[in-house]
């Protein structure tokens, strides 16, 4: 079965964002492994590291952080091979303290590679990201939920990393919480998506079909938008009774394919 780390614990702030292990490994097989962040921490220091490719369009600060952000991939590459890890999730907001710099870079690159790896500890995203990568070949973009119209349905998810295997384009920008680090600002496919979630026990889900409008940026949100169109009642989940904050949205219309899995 798939090990999955989980690299520090889930982040204060989320919401339903811890996992039920039995449920795990009865229902995905797989085993979840705890791995302390100061592990981690002790790798990204003696991890090498990259100078930001010299054509790529990026701000001063940006560009000096991009050879820690690389450290943090070096360094959880390095726990993927001691571990022999098949999917993880990274508490990454210690980083910002710790290091002065973030797990975006590290995420996007691991997500694109087939090994899903989802931010801020959240386990229940990392099991959808891990249902989704079976079923569809993509991990999904681990988005939250930023604006919501009931009326009509739209809805923009915002987040700060997204896999380089789904974007057309992108380009290195801080992370937004913070103001530090290095930040993914993709753009995704217009068209059929399905926005997916399952809970930590596995046993609920939501899934709905929409479709991507566009792409936009506002600097006061993490740094890839996208606006979808929902089903009115579908994004009046998001208001009711939500499986936490973080959801996943794939490419294609899948849900009839999660459904059958689930």
């Amino acid at each position: 079965g798939t090990r999955i780390g989980v690299i520090g614990q889930p982040s204060d702030w989320l919401i339903a964002s811890h996992a039920d292990p039995m449920a795990v490994t009865d229902k995905l097989g797989a085993r979840l492994v705890e791995i302390p962040m100061e592990e981690l921490l002790q790798e990204i220091a003696k991890a090498p590291a990259q100078n930001a490719p010299s054509g790529e369009p990026m701000a001063d600060n940006v560009r000096r952080s991009y050879p820690g952000a690389t450290q943090v991939y070096h360094a959880l590459e390095k726990l993927v091979a001691r571990y022999e890890l098949g999917a993880f999730t990274l508490r990454c907001f210690d980083l910002l303290t710790a290091v002065g710099n973030t797990g975006c870079l590290a995420l996007a690159s691991f997500n694109a590679d087939g090994i899903p790896a989802s931010c801020e500890g959240d386990v229940p995203a990392l099991l959808s990201m891990m249902i989704a990568q079976a079923l569809t070949g993509v991990t999904g973009f681990q988005a939250n939920p930023s604006r919501i119209d009931v009326e009509t349905g739209e809805m923009l998810f915002a987040h700060c990393t997204v896999p380089f295997n789904m974007v057309t384009s992108w380009q290195y920008d801080t992370h937004f919480e913070s103001g530090i680090g290095v930040g993914i600002h993709g753009n995704l496919p217009e068209g059929p998506v399905t926005v997916f979630k399952v809970d930590g026990k596995l046993n609920r889900h939501f899934a709905a079909e929409g479709e991507l409008l566009y792409n936009q940026y506002e600097d006061n949100l993490c740094r890839t938008q996208v606006v979808l169109q929902l089903q009115p009642e579908d994004a009046r989940y998001f208001l009711t009774n939500p499986i936490g904050n973080h959801h996943i949205i794939l490419p294609g219309h899948c849900k009839a394919l999660l459904e059958e899995l689930l």
